[in-house]
């Protein structure tokens, strides 16, 4: 049965499957190495936060802070490249041209998503080093704009096959 439907798979949708189950396999082997309120750091936004998240942690929360934040850069380009695959997939024979633009764009835009996780995760990487007002909020901001790109295009991901069931109905 599993033969079947990869034979009737596009390539594209087999590496979108392929890459999203990388990417959850990731996050699991991720989770030992990261700290619970890695998030709230994320979006610390004040250096007093940021203190206050980081004398939490200890030396030994801050030791595996940084691995998971070494470890991000991998997941970055795995989410990165597993979402804009879905927005293609979702697409593939939708008649609507303006939902499959929409599609084209998060496609490409969840890339720039990637590069604020970087942006930020460099930003985490220099503030557990050493704290700096500009780098709490560069990882705040850079965060924000992540966070937002990314739940755009999950939704986008999770709401075009519904919007083609229902056109197929009618």
């Amino acid at each position: 049965m599993a033969s079947f439907y990869l034979k009737i798979m596009s390539k594209e949708t087999r590496l979108f499957w392929t890459l999203t189950i990388s990417t959850i396999a990731w996050i699991i082997l991720m989770r030992p190495f990261t700290p619970t309120n890695i998030v709230e750091f994320e979006f610390a936004k004040t250096m007093e936060h940021a203190q206050l998240i980081i004398s939490s942690w200890g030396a030994e929360g801050v030791a595996k802070a940084q691995l998971s934040i070494y470890l991000d850069f991998v997941f970055l380009i795995l989410y990165s490249w597993a979402i804009s695959l879905g927005c293609k997939v979702v697409i593939g024979s939708i008649r609507f041209d303006w939902l499959r633009k929409i599609g084209e764009y998060l496609s490409s835009i969840i890339w720039f998503a990637g590069s604020c996780d970087l942006v930020e995760n460099v930003a985490m990487l220099i503030t557990l080093s050493g704290m700096n007002e500009f780098s709490v909020a560069v990882a705040y901001y850079f965060a924000m704009f992540k966070f937002a790109i990314v739940l755009v295009c999950l939704l986008f991901i999770i709401i075009t096959p519904v919007i083609k069931i229902m056109a197929n109905r009618k």
